[in-house]
């Protein structure tokens, strides 16, 4: 048989194998969707998820510490430097007022006198007793080497002309202490005696004080103690408009346990005594500069336990919260310590992030 005769039969056996193979793969699917009733082919396939994570979006700027001019600002009061209730030294009739309430006095010049008259007579009568007391113990002397007295009386002489000499000196005292004087250079701030007033020794007559220097006692937290040493330059804004450097005098070795502060004393320089005690200063004192964080007040947030802090970013852009401290605040900025030296800071977006997150960021330039 040729080539040709044969094809028709070869074609004819191709066409029934393919056939029967098929119907053999339909039947074996049906089986085994007979077989386990209720189940799912697509349920054999391997699952491929289509659900994408999505990362909260945040903008982040690197800051790092620079040099922050440390001022400390504090309030007070200006006060005298010294202050001195003046009281009589001798009881009587005030006789004469050299000065008025008000008016500067330079140490040594008289306030007033008490009038003296009577005690002058005094001091006149005990001179000469004085006089007549020595003559009588020198009387003695010789008696007593002539052998015509006694060391007794010799003694008893002795004693008479003591006696006299300290009553003398007590009237004298007295005679100093009648003259009032300023006792440094001051103000009469008070005065409250008249010419011709009879007044009691010891009574108060008035009030002196010296306002140059001026005297400014304030406040300052503990935690600056480190920082303020004496010497340290002031700059002082009185309520009067005015203005005036100074420098601290006098550090208290004592804090108010209360308000968890120390006393310090700053000692203006007042020529011409023109600023007037008891008006109230604004203080501001030089500390020495200190490396701290600068950014906006409004990145500030709290952390869970109340603390003042900000939302920062680790290495593997995960939300960090620093608590802080706000050492200074100025035209909506505030400078920071508590930070390390450079850090991520987020600035937008940080109010829908919590710690632990791990964010998308994207950072701006300084």
């Amino acid at each position: 048989m040729d080539l040709k005769s044969k094809v028709g039969p070869i074609t004819a056996v191709v066409i029934l194998a393919g056939t029967v193979f098929w119907m053999m793969g339909v039947d074996e699917i049906t089986q085994t969707q007979h077989s386990e009733p209720g189940s799912d082919v697509s349920a054999l396939a391997p699952k491929v998820s289509t659900e994408k994570v999505i990362k909260k979006q945040v903008q982040a700027q690197s800051v790092s510490q620079s040099t922050m001019s440390n001022f400390l600002s504090l309030s007070g009061t200006t006060q005298p430097s010294k202050e001195l209730t003046l009281t009589s030294g001798l009881a009587g009739k005030v006789k004469k007022i050299h000065t008025q309430k008000g008016q500067f006095i330079k140490q040594g010049l008289p306030i007033l006198n008490i009038d003296t008259r009577t005690l002058e007579a005094r001091i006149a009568q005990e001179k000469a007793l004085v006089k007549q007391r020595q003559m009588q113990l020198d009387g003695a002397i010789k008696l007593q080497q002539q052998n015509y007295s006694s060391a007794v009386n010799q003694a008893s002489a002795e004693a008479d002309l003591a006696a006299a000499k300290a009553s003398l000196k007590a009237s004298q005292v007295d005679l100093e202490n009648a003259k009032l004087v300023a006792p440094f250079s001051g103000v009469l701030n008070t005065l409250d005696v008249e010419e011709g007033q009879l007044i009691p020794q010891n009574q108060v007559v008035g009030e002196f004080v010296s306002i140059n220097p001026l005297s400014i006692e304030v406040n300052i937290p503990q935690k600056q103690l480190p920082l303020v040493k004496e010497g340290l330059p002031a700059h002082i804004e009185l309520s009067t408009g005015e203005s005036a450097d100074g420098k601290i005098k006098y550090i208290s070795s004592v804090a108010d346990s209360g308000t968890r502060s120390i006393l310090v004393e700053i000692e203006v320089p007042n020529e011409n005594n023109r600023i007037p005690a008891g008006i109230t200063a604004h203080v501001t004192l030089a500390l020495p500069d200190r490396k701290a964080h600068s950014f906006s007040a409004a990145l500030l947030t709290l952390d869970d336990d109340g603390r003042t802090a900000v939302k920062t970013l680790n290495l593997n852009n995960e939300v960090v919260i620093s608590p802080v401290e706000v050492l200074k605040s100025e035209r909506g900025q505030v400078w920071v310590d508590g930070l390390p030296p450079n850090v991520n800071l987020i600035t937008v977006g940080q109010g829908f992030t919590k710690e632990g997150d791990v964010v998308e960021a994207f950072y701006q330039n300084q």
